[in-house]
């Protein structure tokens, strides 16, 4: 996500502004390549970078919107939880006129399918120097991905066996940087870790969790999923896709136009869905249907049955190979499954962005 701000920082000073968005993102044109990830807003960027594997089956029903409060939540249990449905931050304790008054509620936490919330202690939510660490969940909710300051490494625990894994790849917190990103494959084997998203120097990376193996992401491009052994890799503006092998290889794909907001590979293995900047700019709700293998246009789709006036936010994963979720909202986010034949758009769930900071689906890449 932190990529795709600046790509839609470098894509604004070559259109004219149209909205709020285009003008906050014009007015850091000068400071993008030094602080690309400092305007990245928590919560869109957990949202809309987009994942993992395969088609997954999500409740119909929403989530639970407001979580246990803080002084009923327990830690999380080792041993057998079952899949979450989503992860978040709890934010500060504020007083009427905006003051911080208590931040010792700010920390990981996840809810899973049954309804419970639980804290998640062993995921480090800050470094030292303030910069956000993300935690990352497979998509069928049963890996979560996190990084251990006692580990001084990434650990993913499988939430339905128990077990967990420890990467004997290293990890100082100090190069955990503003604009780091994390993504989960399904099985837990690979993460993708940025450490701090387009720097030359300290490139994101695939790590093989059981063996610290590690293959290197080239700068120029952002992780959107770890999926059936291959890494999803975007370069935004002139838009190339890159489906890497977890072992290395491959080569990028260029798009005929210029995207946003992409989901992950489709079931098919070929398609996948994304936001044409045109459309963004013209607040089009319209999802573009694209050759993930030649580059081209397979159609382009209108989303009908979203609330008047809703903010497209990005696509995520797959219900079946005719349905994906996407994100929708401005101040409270939802998800719709959308059928990408028809545009025809169904309420899944309901998230209370108050209540929340750092929202993470499931599948999703998260990051600031």
């Amino acid at each position: 996500m932190t990529r795709l701000r600046e790509a839609l920082s470098g894509l604004a000073e070559e259109a004219p502004l149209v909205s709020l968005a285009d003008a906050a993102i014009a007015g850091h044109r000068r400071r993008r390549r030094a602080t690309m990830a400092a305007t990245t807003v928590a919560t869109i960027a957990a949202l809309v970078a987009s994942v993992a594997v395969g088609a997954v089956v999500w409740p119909r029903d929403a989530y639970p919107a407001a979580p246990q409060s803080a002084d009923t939540v327990a830690d999380l249990p080792d041993g057998k939880v079952g899949a979450v449905e989503y992860g978040y931050k709890a934010p500060c304790d504020v007083s009427e006129d905006r003051q911080v008054i208590n931040c010792r509620v700010q920390e990981w936490r996840v809810v899973t399918r049954a309804g419970t919330t639980y804290r998640v202690p062993q995921a480090l939510v800050n470094t030292r120097k303030g910069d956000r660490i993300p935690m990352a969940i497979s998509r069928d909710g049963r890996m979560l991905a996190y990084y251990s300051r006692e580990a001084q490494a990434h650990v993913v625990r499988d939430l339905v066996t128990g077990a967990v894994t420890t990467s004997p790849f290293k990890v100082k917190e100090e190069q955990i940087q503003i604009g780091t990103q994390l993504v989960v494959s399904d099985d837990g084997r690979y993460v993708g870790f940025d450490p701090r998203v387009g720097s030359k120097r300290d490139t994101g990376l695939v790590i093989d969790v059981r063996t610290g193996k590690t293959v290197r992401v080239p700068d120029k491009f952002e992780i959107i999923s770890i999926k059936d052994g291959i890494a999803e890799l975007v370069r935004y503006v002139k838009t190339d896709m890159w489906l890497m092998p977890v072992i290395g290889g491959g080569k990028p794909v260029r798009f005929d136009g210029t995207f946003i907001f992409f989901s992950e590979i489709a079931p098919d293995g070929r398609t996948l869905v994304a936001h044409d900047y045109d459309d963004y700019k013209s607040k089009k709700l319209t999802l573009t249907v694209l050759d993930a293998k030649t580059g081209r246009i397979v159609r382009k789709v209108p989303v009908r049955g979203l609330p008047k006036n809703s903010g497209f936010q990005g696509a995520t994963v797959w219900q079946s190979p005719s349905e994906v979720v996407i994100v929708s909202g401005s101040k409270h986010y939802s998800t719709y499954v959308v059928n990408i034949q028809t545009g025809k758009a169904r309420h899944l769930a309901d998230y209370d962005n108050g209540r929340m900071n750092g929202l993470i689906l499931p599948g999703t890449a998260s990051g600031k």
